[in-house]
């Protein structure tokens, strides 16, 4: 069974359950109760135009996207954005067959989408024909070759990309959708209407007959109640509810029974009792069941769409009775808190409050006749609907998706302006309309102003249904309640919401910090009453009470509102981190920053700190190892900015390379079969992987600015600019002119799965490769002149002293066998003569004797042995070749082991390096028969093996030469061996080593060079100076050339007759001239015989027509290597000062720190031949070398798709990883600055991992710095006070504070300047957790919350202290957090200091310096530990339960012993002993 979520398609009607017209909060419930389909929904609307713009509900997991429109919010458009995630189908067919191994909600962000259906699918299995489409042209802007073609039927429209170039209005659609062209399906659109052309253009006004109900649209529900579609106020307490398509239904309040609500609504989802504050969601029950209910029963046809939207309540309770199981209709006592109650109709959109009938409210004005008598209320013993509470659902509004959308319109006589109000209609519009209404009808003006002067709320996402009722219980009683989590008060302030009442109405409107929020003041919640609204006091007059003068009972006195007697920590600072304000704060920390730092610090000041970006490569997406590299390098580059220094950090990539080629090969013409050797011309592979290389490039950019990276995103270096290449071929140019660029044959390593040679860089080793290894006779006539025993002297001899034996060597490539040259032995390696019945006698190594005798089980004896160095020079014949060669000496080699194999090693110089170099020595070429592909050549076999030819040597070629040799009787034993092998990391495929023309750097010039610069270079962690000079040191030489198309070409001519290679100074001058002209492209494009490209001399030596261009690139890691020409400044040709830093992986020590070090150094020796003696010593391109570790996850595993442990940045940014948020039932978004807290929180010197703890321990202090500064910005908003004292004027516990910060101050610098981030965030942690939150703020929070004077004004500059403090020690770290704070600072701080990410640590340091106080310094110890001390003892007593708060507790320190240590701590003690029970915050400390 597929573990893909299935759902049909409808045109015209919907995706599954999705119905179009159905009302967001149905959707949204149904989403939410399904959280292992629907994993994650995104929200998001036009906070300046709620009702207006369209709400929109992006399902990323699942590939689909759902629109709605803002007023009424129904669903009207269905967008299928990845065909991958969800099983498609129509009438049971699918529209793309998905594979069954991986479920669609595992799909992680970031990853492509799965291609949708192909056209002919579409339109000959599931549609049919239609009509033709529209089509749009790409856009300039992107730089895409491709536009779109929309098709589109009934319902349905469909989304193909097209090459623009095959547009043709003229062309038929049908082919031009079915031409190789077009791809798959991008999109697929569903929607009501004809087509989509029709369709856009009244897609969200359009009436819409589908039903808001889910359950309604669905077919064999049961019957419920019709759905409300408006609400008519019209005054008086009557309300009309309009159904769809049922009667109106009156609800006239105080007269409606909840026994009328349920017979027309049906039953309420949940109801909210005011006595205990619980909400009850009632699970339903058959009709059969409680049949003698009638009407009064559940109605079972919600039982399967019913869920619970509210998660919020924290009270909570399922109930399985009915209605009328809650309130007993015969109740009639009116103090009954029980009876009060709220019907929650969370599916049409209101809440009706249940009570006991009080005075109804009057009608409109206009109204007021027989039809709306004023009488008192009659004399009801049961209980009534008496308020009705209309829920707007407002985006951005606390309870928004809570309840459907109410629309309602008011019965009220309005001017000719407007032709009604309705819930469009703004409140500044509706306000002054109703004004209009009721004027003349208040007692006095006093009572118009008292009734609109508004209170404000603070409304919060904890907020319950409830809180509606507390926020009109509070009115009623002449105050707002006080709960927990809520706040309100009269006038302005820093509520969310604001109230405002009329005779019989309340409205309750969305509030910013500026009033009224533009755009969508409108009514959040409409509350209609039985009776009108109480005045409110207007702000400038005096309370009753000042009047002395008895309250009448329509004003009842306000009770004190102790609350705004405290000076209490107000901002506007939110308490979580949100997504919409990203943006902002992004650019401002970054692009913004960099270029007013590059701006404004000039060089004479501090100096430019230089960070040379290590080039990631331009294909793919980014992972969780770019964003540990790209932070790392952030956080160095901001700390050295709050240094005062100027920031140079040019981002780079690597563009170049054979995952981009093959890439641009995989998009072969369709009509070229999978794995055809047909292939585009180099210029077409070219152009198509510039073109994969610059989207990659695009979207990497992008990417990393989201991270909060601060660099010069505008000005990048690519290795494919055209600048960037000449300078590289400059830098080619110079090697050649010193000597260090030559042409030879010799073995490299080659991959047959990219066809070119490899790096060292480039290869990965597996451990658990298998090869078949093989022991094999080598016969020849050994000369026993030389033995040490006598024994083999009695065998036959073969000539002079000689008798025959076998050499046996041991090889874990048999393969390598036909290009046998030669056996290595080693000189001073005692080797024995062995005889088995089997194999007869065979001579090897003393120490291989217990390894042999696993090998011949038929055992064997010794009869003989002979030193090494008497083997050297003797000769043996190759049982391959047998007589057609002649017989190949024994050669003394370093490498042969005593320790592996038989001690004899068989040499083939055309696939060993160490064989090479051996055989060179005494004139043995290199000679290996295998082709580019990896296969055996077979004219260069002997005549019996031709049938090796085109054989895959590391496969049917191995197996062929085993089965030879078995043949010919010299295979001893062969068997599969476990080991270490070489594999090219960019195909994942096993490489070889293979002799071929190449072009190579002569590294070995300039080694020594290379070593002694690393000598100044500084180390992190230290250990990497050994292992970049282990790498450096191994490497004689650097094969720079690749068979590819896709590079910087070598600028390399051949002759035609023999290829001699022509290569000189001026040929190099010549072509760089026209490459400046044309491009590195053209040296593939250009006619053969262009003679443009030949220098003048050449053509007059040879002629045009015998010389050609070579096709092979260089290296990109010669092209990375380079890539420190692009820190040249105006001017310098030749050579740039050093990096102050580089800063990669630990592979780069053998990839691109390599590299770069050896052009670097390259490039200096050259500059110094050119200059008169007496240079200085060259020196390494960086000044510091800084390495990182891998990325692994929880459990030490690298990150691999096939294991389904890989981590996306996106994930810990979205906070997706961690449990979904209990209320919101959603992921709590982290931010950018989850991810650079994650990195700086690692030791990255060694390999990180993450997993969900240490994720759940980085949101945790996330939250904690968060609060801090809440706290802080809270505290100084009213902060005027003097910005500087003197340190002696400051109270003790304020002195201690700074005194705690200068030391972590200090401490936190040394760790940011010797690159030990994790060791910075750690102090942070504790500095905030120890001495802000359990000292500092205990201990002034009573001055803060109370004091109006000095007292406070200290506590306040102390604050203010330890927040720029906390700014600066963080601003690496989390610069969205410090621009965040930084906009919600005052006026008045910001105008008397810069910004925090401006700020220079120095003067922080200076500042701080001025409150130094030896003393304190060396008490501080002491009291720390009195502090702890105390604590603990409290601890106790808490646990003892014999104290609550710490103010409960008087100290009492005594001292038992007498001694000049105890008389230094009581005269400490009685130094500060006035301000102890401030610092140990207790009530007396004696």
């Amino acid at each position: 069974m597929s573990r893909y979520p299935s759902l049909q398609i409808h045109p015209g009607r919907g995706l599954g359950f999705l119905i179009l017209g159905a009302s967001l909060h149905d959707v949204l419930t149904r989403l939410k109760a399904q959280p292992h389909l629907y994993p994650t929904i995104h929200v998001s609307y036009s906070p300046a135009q709620p009702l207006l713009a369209p709400v929109v509900l992006d399902l990323p997991a699942n590939g689909f996207r759902l629109r709605f429109d803002g007023p009424d919010q129904r669903l009207r458009l269905i967008e299928i954005l990845d065909f991958g995630k969800t099983q498609l189908s129509y009438k049971n067919i699918d529209l793309v067959k998905l594979p069954e191994a991986t479920a669609a909600v595992s799909a992680k962000p970031g990853n492509p989408g799965q291609h949708g259906p192909a056209f002919r699918h579409v339109y000959n299995r599931l549609m049919g024909p239609t009509f033709p489409g529209e089509y749009f042209p790409p856009q300039d802007a992107t730089g895409s070759h491709t536009g779109l073609y929309i098709l589109s039927y009934p319902g349905l429209a469909f989304t193909f990309p097209l090459q623009h170039t095959a547009w043709s209005s003229t062309a038929d659609f049908v082919s031009l959708l079915s031409s190789n062209a077009a791809a798959s399906a991008k999109s697929l659109a569903i929607f009501i209407g004809n087509s989509w052309h029709e369709a856009r253009q009244t897609l969200f006004v359009q009436p819409c007959l589908n039903p808001r109900s889910l359950a309604l649209s669905m077919k064999g529900k049961e019957h419920q109640p019709d759905e409300v579609d408006l609400v008519n106020v019209c005054g008086g307490g009557v309300v009309e509810l309009v159904r769809r398509s049922s009667t109106p239904f009156r609800v006239i309040l105080g007269e409606t029974t909840p026994q009328d609500l349920v017979a027309e609504l049906g039953p309420p989802d949940a109801i909210y009792r005011k006595n205990d504050h619980r909400l009850s969601i009632h699970r339903t029950r058959r009709r059969k069941q409680r049949a003698s209910h009638g009407s009064y029963g559940v109605s079972p046809a919600r039982s399967d769409d019913l869920f619970d939207t509210d998660q919020s309540s924290a009270h909570t309770t399922t109930d399985d009775s009915d209605v009328e199981d809650h309130i007993d209709p015969r109740e009639d006592d009116h103090e009954q808190p029980a009876a009060k109650c709220f019907y929650n109709y969370f599916h049409h959109g209101f809440d009706v409050f249940i009570s006991y009938p009080s005075n109804p409210s009057p009608p409109f004005p206009h109204l007021r006749s027989s039809a709306h008598p004023t009488t008192p209320p009659k004399a009801m013993g049961h209980l009534v609907a008496t308020k009705i509470l209309l829920h707007g659902n407002v985006p951005g509004s606390y309870p928004f998706n809570r309840y459907r959308r109410s629309r309602w319109v008011i019965d009220a006589e309005t001017s000719g302006s407007i032709d009604g109000l309705d819930s469009e209609t703004s409140f500044s519009t509706l306000s002054e309309e109703l004004r209009n209404v009721w004027k003349g009808n208040y007692a006095s003006e006093q009572a118009e102003k008292a009734m609109q002067n508004a209170i404000v709320l603070d409304r919060d996402w904890g907020d319950s249904p409830g809180s509606s009722y507390e926020v009109l219980e509070g009115w009623e009683d002449g105050e707002p309640a006080q709960k927990k989590g809520s706040a309100a008060q009269q006038g302005s302030g820093s509520g969310t919401t604001q109230i405002f009442g009329f005779p019989g109405m309340l409205f309750e409107v969305l509030k910013n910090d500026t009033g009224l929020v533009q755009g969508s003041e409108h009514p959040g919640i409409m509350w209609i009453l039985d009776s009108p609204p109480p005045p409110r006091p207007h702000q400038d007059e005096p309370p009753a009470c000042a009047q002395q003068s008895m309250p009448s009972p329509a004003s009842k006195l306000l009770p004190k509102n102790w609350k705004s007697t405290l000076c209490l920590p107000r901002t506007s600072f939110p308490a979580r981190n949100e997504r919409t304000d990203r943006d902002k704060y992004l650019g401002k920390c970054t692009k913004d920053l960099y270029r007013w730092q590059r701006e404004t610090r000039t060089t004479e000041h501090e100096g430019d700190f230089v960070l040379h970006d290590g080039p990631p490569f331009a294909n793919g997406p980014l992972h969780i190892g770019h964003a540990l590299n790209k932070i790392l390098k952030d956080i160095t580059c901001r700390f050295q900015l709050s240094l005062g220094k100027r920031v140079d950090f040019v981002p780079g990539w690597d563009c170049h390379g054979l995952p981009i080629e093959i890439k641009a090969l995989e998009q072969q013409p369709a009509c070229v079969p999978v794995g055809s050797s047909v292939l585009r011309e180099p210029g077409e592979i070219r152009r198509i992987a510039s073109r994969l290389a610059h989207d990659a490039f695009t979207k990497q950019r992008d990417d990393f600015q989201q991270w909060g990276i601060m660099a010069d995103w505008d000005k990048p270096w690519k290795t494919m600019d055209q600048d960037y290449e000449l300078r590289q071929l400059e830098i080619f140019k110079s090697m050649v002119k010193k000597g260090l660029i030559h042409r030879r044959r010799k073995p490299v390593y080659w991959s047959p799965s990219s066809r070119t040679a490899l790096a060292e860089a480039e290869l990965e080793y597996r451990d658990n490769h298998n090869s078949t290894a093989a022991y094999v006779k080598f016969p020849m006539d050994l000369d026993v002149r030389h033995c040490r025993g006598s024994q083999l002297w009695s065998y036959p001899q073969t000539g002079s002293g000689c008798v025959r034996v076998n050499a046996l060597i041991w090889t874990t490539t048999p393969w390598t066998l036909p290009a046998n040259r030669a056996i290595a032995v080693r000189s001073d390696i005692m080797y024995y003569i062995v005889n088995n019945p089997t194999h007869g006698r065979l001579l090897i190594a003393s120490t291989a004797v217990k390894e042999l005798e696993k090998v011949l089980p038929d055992g064997f004896e010794v009869i003989d042995n002979i030193m090494g160095e008497h083997l050297v020079g003797q000769k043996y014949w190759d049982p391959i070749y047998g007589a057609e060669t002649q017989q190949r000496p024994m050669l003394n080699a370093w490498f042969v082991s005593s320790e592996i194999g038989t001690g004899l090693v068989h040499m083939a110089p055309g696939h060993g390096m160490d064989d090479y170099e051996t055989c060179q020595q005494h004139g043995i070429s290199a000679y290996a028969p295998v082709d580019d592909a990896g296969c055996f050549v077979a004219n260069a076999l002997p005549t019996w093996a031709k049938d090796l030819g085109s054989r895959p040597v590391l496969f049917e070629g191995n197996a062929w030469v085993v089965k030879v040799l078995g043949s010919c009787g010299s295979l001893v034993k062969a068997y599969d061996h476990c080991h270490k092998y070489p594999y090219d990391w960019r195909t994942d495929q096993p490489v070889i080593v293979r002799a071929t023309e190449q072009w190579f750097a002569d590294v070995g010039q300039i080694q020594e060079t290379a070593l002694k610069s690393l000598e100044t270079v500084n180390f992190l962690p230290a250990s990497g100076r050994a292992r970049l000079r282990s790498f450096v040191n191994s490497r004689a030489e650097w094969c720079i050339s690749r068979q590819r198309t896709w590079g910087v070409p070598i600028p390399a001519l051949y002759l035609k007759d023999g290829g001699k290679a022509i290569m000189t100074s001026e040929s190099i001058e010549h072509i760089i001239k026209v490459v400046a002209e044309r491009g590195t492209n053209a040296w593939f494009t250009d006619a053969e015989n262009d003679p443009g490209w030949i220098a003048p001399s050449l053509l007059d030596q040879f002629g045009m027509h015998k010389i050609r261009r070579g096709q092979d690139t260089m290296d990109v890691w010669f092209d990375s290597g380079t890539s420190w020409t692009t820190m040249l400044k105006d001017g310098d040709k030749q050579i740039c000062a050093p990096a102050d830093v580089y800063l990669e992986g630990t592979d780069q020590h053998r990839g691109w720190f390599q590299s770069s070090l050896l052009t670097y150094v390259a490039q200096q020796s050259i500059r110094t031949t050119d200059q008169a003696a007496g240079s200085s010593a060259a020196l390494a391109p960086f000044k510091s070398l800084m390495t990182h570790g891998f990325v692994l996850d929880g459990e030490g595993r690298k990150m691999s798709k096939s294991i389904g442990n890989v981590i996306s940045p996106e994930q810990i940014i979205e906070g997706t990883l961690l449990p979904r948020n209990a209320f919101s039932g959603g992921h709590d978004v982290l931010g950018p600055d989850a991810l650079r807290l994650w990195v700086a929180s690692t030791d990255y010197t060694s390999d990180v991992k993450v997993n969900l703890s240490f994720l759940q321990s980085v949101q945790t202090t996330l939250k904690k710095y968060r609060i801090t500064f809440k706290f802080t910005l809270g505290a100084l908003q009213d902060f005027r006070g003097p910005l500087t004292y003197v340190s002696n004027e400051l109270a003790v516990q304020h002195r201690m504070a700074i005194l705690k910060l200068q030391q972590v101050h200090d401490s936190i610098r040394v760790h940011y300047s010797n690159g030990e981030y994790n060791r910075a965030v750690a102090d942070i942690n504790r500095y905030i957790a120890q001495d802000v939150s359990a000292f500092y703020m205990e201990a002034v929070k009573d001055v803060l919350y109370t004091d109006r004077g000095e007292a406070r004004w200290q506590a306040q500059l102390t604050l203010l202290i330890i927040h720029q403090g906390l700014q600066t020690m963080l601003a690496p770290v989390t610069p969205l957090l410090i621009e965040e704070t930084w906009e919600h600072t005052s006026d008045y701080i910001k105008e008397a200091f810069p910004h925090p990410l401006q700020t220079q640590w120095p003067m922080q340091k200076a500042r701080l310096d001025l409150f130094k106080d030896a003393q304190l310094a060396k008490d501080l110890p002491l009291l720390d530990e009195a502090r702890k001390a105390i604590n603990t003892a409290q601890e106790r007593a808490r646990s003892a339960k014999c104290m609550g708060s710490s103010l409960d507790c008087h100290v009492m320190l005594q001292f038992e012993k007498v001694g000049p240590g105890i008389r230094n701590a009581s005269q400490c003690f009685q130094r500060y002993l006035p301000d102890l029970a401030t610092i140990f915050v207790v009530s007396q400390v004696d």
